[in-house]
């Protein structure tokens, strides 16, 4: 094998190539709920995707527990009009992909609950998540949600009737309309304390065959023993990633079964150790075990040092080949946007995306400025 001798062939490869900016095959964009609220509104933001040169579209769907879309088991947002359809119809003319983004465990924000009895809370109101100190999310109070800095109620991955529903919601979607995507959002706990649902409880005894609330009793102790009482811990501590990521797998596979040319992602925490410690939230091994096409990181701080060491710690956990680098446009001018996105381009990254585009349209002529910069 012949040696590389030129001095100027290293110095090409160790100072030129780590400033080359990798090709993005996802220039996407973020579109909420409330930005989907008329036919006239979807065309325009739809011909300013355009004029961004984006190439996917993230629009939610499903959120709150109301379907943006013509669903049988979700109360309906619009019932004369279906965003979704019009989104896709249109957005396939201008060779934008879209990407159905769905809600997976936060079912309803912080505001008096609905009455709908169609609403997955008010049909199932035990799956919703229990803290540690047996309250259901149900019984916080507005004020409560806010103190503890927790967006709404969310509902159990344990619960087979949460996985049941959230896979008749994706089904009623993939079988009604030709969306490119599957796009989960809040696919974690609201925080390491709302672990105490019965169903994670019951998934616990079935799998030690011993209630976690015995683990400390002294019968427990001298049956067990003290490496044991560790280990039974121990295994309480996993469970709630493992049923996490087990709910994702199973996803995944029903996705695929629907259709396998539709991609499945996931919005996800940037800092990895307080998605894992925090959240439970172990993505990366979503991808390392092929639960998931790919993610979306939400990396939203305007700082590019912040964003430079959580893209430096994802790279520890997971190649990036499968990782959108999402930036905010909410809480930073898009000039901003333009100089942080040109540092993390030279990183392998599958593309990028901004958070949303509400914030974007209310920065007029930013949608050309991001065509003629960050998506050229």
């Amino acid at each position: 094998m012949n040696k590389i001798k030129s001095p100027f062939i290293w110095a090409f490869l160790f100072f030129i190539l780590p400033l080359l900016i990798y090709p993005s095959s996802i220039k996407g964009v973020w579109i909420t709920r409330w930005d989907i609220f008329s036919e006239t509104h979807i065309y325009e933001t739809i011909d300013s995707l355009s004029k961004a040169n984006v190439t996917d579209a993230f629009v939610q769907v499903y959120g709150s527990g109301t379907a943006y879309y013509n669903s049988k088991i979700a109360p309906k947002k619009y019932e004369q009009f279906d965003p979704l359809q019009t989104f896709v119809s249109y957005a396939h003319e201008k060779n934008i992909r879209v990407h159905a983004w769905v809600n997976l465990l936060y079912m309803w924000d912080r505001q008096e609950m609905t009455d709908d009895e169609m609403h997955i809370v008010n049909r199932y109101p035990e799956s919703v998540l229990v803290d540690d100190r047996k309250t259901s999310l149900l019984d916080y109070s507005i004020d409560k949600l806010k103190t503890r800095n927790i967006e709404g109620i969310y509902v159990s991955p344990s619960s087979e009737i949460v996985y049941d529903y959230i896979i008749f919601i994706i089904q009623e979607i993939l079988t009604q309309y030709s969306v490119d995507g599957i796009h989960l959002d809040y696919s974690r706990f609201p925080g390491k304390e709302f672990v105490y649902d019965n169903y994670l409880k019951s998934d616990y005894m079935r799998k030690y065959v011993i209630n976690y609330e015995d683990v400390d009793d002294p019968i427990s102790m001298k049956l067990f023993g003290k490496e044991g009482i560790n280990s039974l811990k121990s295994g309480w501590q996993k469970l709630p990633k493992e049923k996490l990521n087990e709910l994702i797998k199973n996803i995944y596979s029903d996705v695929k079964l629907i259709n396998p040319n539709v991609q499945l992602s996931s919005a996800v925490i940037a800092d990895v150790e307080s998605a894992e410690f925090n959240f439970y939230q172990n993505w990366w091994e979503w991808l390392a075990n092929g639960y998931i096409d790919f993610v979306a990181v939400m990396a939203y701080s305007p700082s590019l040092s912040v964003l430079k060491k959580q893209i430096e710690k994802i790279n520890t956990k997971t190649s990036l080949e499968n990782v959108v680098i999402g930036l905010g446009t909410y809480n930073q001018t898009v000039f901003n946007v333009k100089a942080n996105y040109e540092v993390l381009a030279r990183y392998p990254v599958m593309g990028f995306c901004l958070f949303s585009n509400q914030s974007i349209y209310e920065k007029r002529g930013s949608y050309s400025y991001i065509g003629n910069t960050i998506y050229k």
